[in-house]
Formats: C-alpha cells, structure tokens, sequence
C-alpha cells in the first residue's frame, strides 16, 4: 500500500542479488498475496522472498521484527504450497536472508511497528527474532 519508487527500486536491487547468487528467476507478486516475489529456478516455482531495506547495519539490534501478518501470509503460502518462504533484508552493511518464520524456539511475539507514516495501523503485533538467523548473501552494500 505504502510502497515508493523508492521501495521498489530496492527490491529489485535485491532481486538482481538474488538471482545472481542463485540462479534463479524472481517475479513480483501481486500485494494481495503479501511478499514481494515467487522464486522460479527450472521453470519450477521454488519459493517465496519478502525484499526488505534497512538503514542500519545488520548486529546494531539484537533481533529482527517483522509484521506478524507477514508471517502468517508466509505460513500460509508454506502450507498450501509446501515452498519454503525468505525474508531478504539490505542492511546497510550486507544483504542477508532467513527462512520466514525462522525455525527459532526464542521466536517472540510483542506490539511494534513504526510511527513514520503517522499510521496507527503501522503500530500492531510483530514476530522478533534473534539476528543470529540470518545468513549473510552479499557484504558491502550487497554490490558485488
């Protein structure tokens, strides 16, 4: 609903990363499905990525948050799917990936959110979990 020119010209920053990396294909998916892209390698659907961008670098906080209507889209695409869901952050130090919901017993869930938007509805319940469940894809910007 909110995305920029902006926000999507980082996706497909990430995109390209991605696909490079994997060798794979991602497509943008339509927003009522909640994540950014399917993942095809082989002319099979392979997964789901959610594309995030971050100003920070990727240790400043010791977890990740993330909507928790987010993660029960992810869910439910694994569900019906039975294809792996990624989340696919651009810190600003490196881009990493995790599988979405990670599989981490210390997986919480609190109210969270930001207030940039001035939009109450961006204050609601998130997943937080420990950064120690990314793995990282590309270092420095994620140029290379």
């Amino acid at each position: 609903m909110y995305e920029t020119k902006e926000d999507l010209a980082n996706e497909r920053r990430i995109q390209n990363i991605i696909e490079k990396r994997y060798g794979c294909l991602l497509r943008k998916m339509p927003i009522k499905l909640q994540l950014d892209f399917m993942a095809w390698k082989d002319g099979k659907a392979i997964g789901f990525v959610e594309a995030r961008q971050r100003k920070t670098p990727m240790m400043k906080y010791p977890t990740y948050m993330i909507s928790l209507h987010k993660v029960l889209m992810a869910q439910q695409l694994t569900a019906t799917t039975n294809l792996p869901c990624y989340l696919a952050v651009q810190f600003s130090d490196k881009l990493a990936m995790c599988k979405l919901p990670p599989d981490d017993p210390n997986n919480y869930v609190d109210f969270g959110g930001s207030d940039r938007r001035d939009d109450p509805q961006d204050y609601e319940p998130m997943l937080y979990f420990d950064m120690s469940n990314f793995k990282e894809v590309t270092h420095d910007n994620a140029n290379t």
